[in-house]
This record gives structure tokens, sequence and C-alpha cells, in this order.
């Protein structure tokens, strides 16, 4: 019944955020979006005649199928039509997430209370209820979908269900076709040694020291102005060494909860399955090469600008991609803080392949910018489904967590104001207006936004601690 009841929720507030306001550029597609939409009007003559830059050509999957399907039943592709028809995507698309997520419950066997918190962790956050009305065209919510997918095929042993995921997440969201193949080709556990740690002390001064190198080249290069714009903010070393010491204790408390992986050539040869490795980078290769024959290399797109962004977005201020990940997703990051021990020993232990997506989440999580997170949040669920089947939470721990995600996923909180157009049109990012759809994404935040975020993220995490304590200090003391 309490589940029943939350669903209705669901659908209730995702009805309302998507029917809701939409971004005001460029009639309601947004930046990025007025490309999509584009691909959506015109796949068949761009694609084949002047073709995409390099980046957005891998994420057109949802757009060039909508575009075929108006061809199809011969529907004129005007703003008001395409609109349309996105809003149904979206609306069909959280039904098959939904039917995907409770298909995965059940195999994984998840008690009651877990189903429930994890249904609100992954559904009620600012993602679901007002992203994805609020700039329907994107392929973010749908590369989600392909991501549980993955997580399902896995689960049933579908090697080729999960090649066909891998197959569409190349020309969607390549992050995915990553996923795929590491969680079928490397489907055996690592060999891990039981005592030793992974030198915690050492390794989580590496990305201080990269990132410092990385910062001092670009200045002696004349690049300084590539750092300032990745920021967001004039140079501050204050904040930027604050921020250095942060990353570095807590990729310590990270390499700290990770038991040694024993790597010798004679253990790695029984963890892969390299006739599927093999199979799916050739197929991946061929999707390579057709896209390159319709890439417009006259247009910019650049890996390493995307990469620097991952590697210097952290820098902006302390703790920022934990601010943006609980302005994004809500309470998750908090109680993967909670249960990381537990967490992390589900995640690494399962499979060398989910081991390897550990280490991706680790390095997306660092960017501030928490939407690149997207696909791999449906493989935390396993996880952190198997942590929190540990715990014995009551109705009220158990509501009251589902009322704190449904508060800050701030899905009731109108984005539109008197002047956010004009902001936009002037490229005022940080001017009032734009910072009430800015502050959703760490790196773009202003000063106040992040002030404003970070205290909401320190009272959510203090007032989750106060409901679960019993239950953490029970752990740790088993621990």
């Amino acid at each position: 019944m309490r589940k029943f009841g939350l669903m209705s929720i669901l659908f209730v507030l995702f009805a309302i955020s998507l029917f809701g306001e939409k971004i005001p550029v460029q009639d309601g597609a947004g930046f990025d979006g007025e490309f999509y939409r584009r691909v959506a009007e015109n796949f068949s003559g761009d694609f084949w005649n002047s073709g995409y830059d390099a980046f957005r050509i891998q994420r057109i999957f949802p757009f060039c199928a909508v575009h075929y399907g108006f061809k199809l039943f011969h529907i004129a592709t005007t703003h008001a039509n395409l609109m349309h028809a996105m809003l149904g995507l979206h609306c069909l698309n959280l039904l098959l997430q939904v039917f995907l997520f409770f298909r995965i419950s059940k195999i994984l066997q998840w008690k009651p209370t877990t189903e429930i918190l994890l249904l609100a962790f992954f559904f009620m956050n600012f993602f679901t209820l007002k992203n994805c009305g609020y700039e329907p065209f994107q392929s973010d919510a749908f590369a989600v979908s392909l991501s549980l997918f993955s997580l399902y095929f896995y689960l049933k042993r579908e090697k080729f269900g999960n090649l066909g995921i891998a197959l569409l997440g190349a020309i969607t969201w390549p992050l995915i076709t990553l996923q795929c193949i590491f969680l079928v080709a490397f489907d055996k556990p690592f060999m891990l040694e039981k005592e030793e740690k992974m030198f915690p002390g050492k390794l989580s001064l590496l990305y201080s020291i990269f990132a410092i190198l990385v910062i001092v080249a670009l200045n002696m290069t004349g690049h300084a102005i590539v750092v300032t714009n990745l920021l967001m903010r004039n140079a501050n070393p204050v904040w930027t060494i604050v921020s250095l010491l942060c990353i570095s204790g807590i990729l310590f408390g990270v390499f700290r909860s990770i038991p040694r992986i024993r790597g010798n050539f004679d253990a790695f040869k029984k963890i892969w399955d390299w006739k599927f490795l093999a199979l799916s980078i050739l197929i991946w290769a061929v999707v390579k090469i057709f896209l390159k024959f319709h890439t417009n290399e006259e247009l910019f797109s650049s890996n390493s600008i995307f990469a620097l962004q991952i590697l210097l977005r952290p820098l902006k201020y302390p703790l920022i991609s934990f601010v943006g990940h609980v302005s994004f997703y809500g309470i998750l990051p908090i109680l993967i803080a909670f249960t990381f021990r537990d967490f992390v020993k589900a995640f690494v232990k399962r499979s060398a392949g989910f081991a390897l997506i550990f280490g991706l989440t680790l390095v997306f999580s660092l960017d501030s910018e928490s939407r690149h997170l997207a696909t791999l949040i449906p493989l935390l669920l396993l996880p952190l489904g198997e942590a929190l089947n540990k715990w014995n939470l009551g109705r009220f721990q158990t509501g009251s967590l589902v009322g704190i995600q449904l508060l800050l996923s701030h899905f009731y909180v109108p984005i539109n104001s008197e002047n956010i157009l004009q902001e936009f049109e002037t490229g005022n990012w940080m001017g009032m207006a734009v910072q009430r759809y800015f502050m959703n994404f760490g790196a773009y935040m202003c000063l106040e936004s992040y002030l404003l975020w970070l205290g909401i993220s320190v009272v959510a995490t203090l007032v989750c601690y106060g409901i679960l304590k019993n239950q953490i200090k029970t752990k740790s003391g088993n621990s």
C-alpha cells in the first residue's frame, strides 16, 4: 500500500513538472536542446549532408528516432509538435524506468523498506521531477533507461541484450557502451587481498598533484583563461588549496575502504570473457568509423576540454561536487556516505566489471556537473540496495527519509523569473535570475548559490544522521 501511494505521488508530481514551466531560451528547447530539436527536425538531411560535431553526434539516438517517426506518419516538425512528442516520450520513458526498477528489485530481493527508499532516491529528485520537464530536448533521461536495461540484462545473464544496449549507447551516451562491456566482459571477481589496503595516503595525493601540474602547465603556456572559464570564477588560491585538501581527505577515506587487488596476468586471464570483449569492441569500432564519416570537423568539439572539466571543476569551491550531487540527486550521496564501507565492499567484490565501474563512478563523481553521473546511478542501486538491506528501518525512519528527499528535490521552486531570458541572452551566468537555473549544476553555481546549497547539504546530512544514528552506530560497532 505504501509503495502504491509513493508511486501515485511520483506520477502526479512528474506530470505537474513535465507540463509546467519550460526554459525560455529557443522556444523551450534551451541551449543544447536547440541542437537536438534540429536533429529531430532535419536529421535525414543534416546527417547525410553537413554532418554533426564529434561530441553531440554520439547523443542523437532519441531525436533521430523522433524524426523518422514524424516522417513515417507525415507529421509536420513544428516546434509545438516536437515539444508534444518529447513530453510524450518522457512519460513513456518514466513508465519504462519504473517497470525496469521493479523487475530489478524482484531479482535482487530488496526488502520493502529498501525498495521504497531506492524508489524515492532514484525518481524523486530534481533531475526527474524538474529537469526533464524544464528541458525536454535532452538525451540524459533516455540514456538512464538504457543504463537500467544494461543492469537488467546483466542480472538476467543476457549477453546479447547488453550488446544491443552497448550499440544504442554509442549513439545515445557513450559511457553506457563502456558500462555494458565492463559488466559482461569482466563478470568474475578480482582476486582481493584480505589484509592489505591500497596505499590510501599515496593514492589520495595523486589527484592533487596532477591537478596542480595541469594548472601550472596551462598558466605557463598562456592558457590561464581555460582554468578561469572552467571554474567560472577568477583565480582564488585559497579556494583552490582548501578544495584540494578536502578532495585529498575524501579520497584517503575512499581508498582506505577498498581492499587491495592482486594484479597479476594469470589472475586477470581468469576474469575476462575475451570473445565478448573482442566482439563488442569490434562493433563499437564499426559504429565509431561510421559516425566519423558523418562528423563535420569544422564544428567545434573537444574531448580534452571535457576531461579538464572533470579534473578542475571540483576546485571551484570546497566540497562543490558533493553539494552539486545533493542539489541534483537529493540524499542519495548522503546515504552512500553513511553506508560507504558496505557500499564499496558490495561494489568492488561483486565482479571485476563492477570494480572497474566503481573507478568510473569515482572519476565522474568528482565532476560537480552532476548530470554527467546520470547513467552510472542505476548501477549504484545494486551495492546501495545490498547495504540498505542490512538495516532495520522503521516506518518513521523510512517516511522521514522519503520526505527529506522530496524537499531536497525542490521541484516546487519556480525557475523562470522576470529577468531570466535577458540574462540568458546576454550571458550573465551569475545573475540572480539565471542562478535559479544554474544553482542546480555545481559547476555553474555562484558563491551565493554554493553557500545556500552547502548549508542545505550540511543540514540534510545532520538530519539524516539524527534519523539513522542508531543504525550507523550499530554498523560501526559490528565492523
